[in-house]
């Protein structure tokens, strides 16, 4: 039996392909051979092959594990094949929050939504969050649906201890982890930035994330601009891991805006560096933090400014490290492990070598080192 996992693209640095690859690794720590098949991937991301590959090579005793955020001219003739079919369903971006700066996403999402019913079809659906679940209501069955957080333990980003000595800034500094689209509200974190100013409180955003819409960086440079906190915004681009790690390292607290989010991975990897978050309600990304961080989804930019204030004045200038903070993202990635997909191999079926045989170790266990770029 061999995993076979596909995705319409997979590529190291994208959270969706860290995530396939990551269960490569995970299924062999589990005894199982695993394959990579994508439409859309390049030469750096190791292991992928092309996805028409899997309809020659596909056996009836595999488990194709398909990662589905958006339309997926395949999903039907994947549908067909005779073996047993996982959806790792990561939810879908509302087309509203698209439509005006990236119409040909909006029309796919569109045509995502339109694909939904045909989820039900799967052997098991496993969702991201139980916000993503919930989405899916009237197409897939709640009793049918799994839920596992979208990342490993194994991560190298969370095998990375925290820093054990706090660090000085001239300045607090806020950070804000993704790609730089609409729907990720970016110019409401500048908005914040501005109504400190106002306040004479004297913060840095750095902005972190690949900027795939040119219309948008441009909008969010003008509008920083105009709010006259452009030479305190420092907008970095797509980073490696350890230019990655180091601004996770020597912010004050990570910032979250978005509109959607299936899961909001920065989320989780800013709690492991024990930094606070500051999260806006309504997504997914609620859900892995504590309650205190997150602020209601149609509050007023100016409702956020005090308790960042406090927060960030507390720590004096210091980026320091909250094991609290820590100690709730290891909770959160235990519901990620891989005793929890052992378990849902079982449920369709599929015994892993290691359950059938806990005691002996398996060669791949090496595969773990090997290690995808954030």
């Amino acid at each position: 039996m061999t995993l076979r996992v596909c995705a319409p693209d997979i590529f190291s640095g994208d959270a969706v392909g860290n995530h396939c690859i990551g269960f490569v690794r995970m299924a062999e720590r589990l005894g199982m051979p695993a394959e990579m098949y994508a439409s859309g991937f390049d030469e750096g991301t190791h292991g992928v092959r092309p996805l028409d590959a899997l309809f020659d090579e596909v056996a009836r005793d595999d488990v194709v594990l398909l990662s589905y955020s958006i339309f997926d001219p395949y999903l039907e003739r994947i549908l067909a094949l005779d073996c047993r079919k996982i959806c790792y369903f990561h939810g879908v971006t509302d087309p509203q929050l698209l439509r005006a700066l990236e119409p040909r996403t909006a029309q796919l999402c569109e045509q995502a939504l339109a694909q939904l019913p045909l989820l039900a079809r799967f052997d098991m659906v496993v969702a991201n969050s139980l916000n993503t679940a919930q989405s899916l209501a009237g197409n897939v069955a709640a009793s049918a649906i799994r839920i596992v957080p979208p990342v490993f333990p194994d991560m190298y980003v969370f095998r990375r201890e925290p820093p054990h000595k706090s660090r000085k800034r001239p300045a607090p500094n806020l950070l804000m982890v993704g790609r730089v689209v609409p729907h990720k509200r970016i110019e409401d974190g500048i908005g914040i930035l501005a109504l400190l100013k106002q306040c004479e409180f004297n913060a840095t955003l750095s902005i972190v994330g690949s900027t795939p819409n040119y219309d948008y960086l441009k909008f969010l440079i003008n509008h920083a601009r105009s709010l006259g906190v452009l030479e305190q915004v420092d907008f970095k681009g797509m980073l490696d891991d350890a230019d990655l790690f180091e601004c996770y390292e020597s912010t004050n607290g990570l910032l979250a805006m978005s509109r959607h989010e299936g899961f909001c991975v920065p989320v989780l990897e800013a709690m492991h560096y024990g930094k606070p978050v500051f999260v806006r309600g309504g997504t997914a990304a609620h859900e892995i933090c504590p309650p205190d961080c997150v602020f209601d989804a149609e509050a007023e930019l100016a409702t956020w400014v005090a308790p960042l204030m406090q927060r960030l004045g507390q720590a004096g200038g210091r980026c320091s490290v909250d094991m609290d903070y820590v100690k709730h993202a290891d909770g959160v990635l235990q519901r990620a492990s891989d005793e929890v997909w052992s378990t849902i191999f079982a449920a369709i079926g599929v015994a892993s070598a290691a359950a059938r045989s806990p005691a002996r170790p398996h060669a791949a266990v090496a595969a773990a080192l090997h290690v995808a770029k954030k």
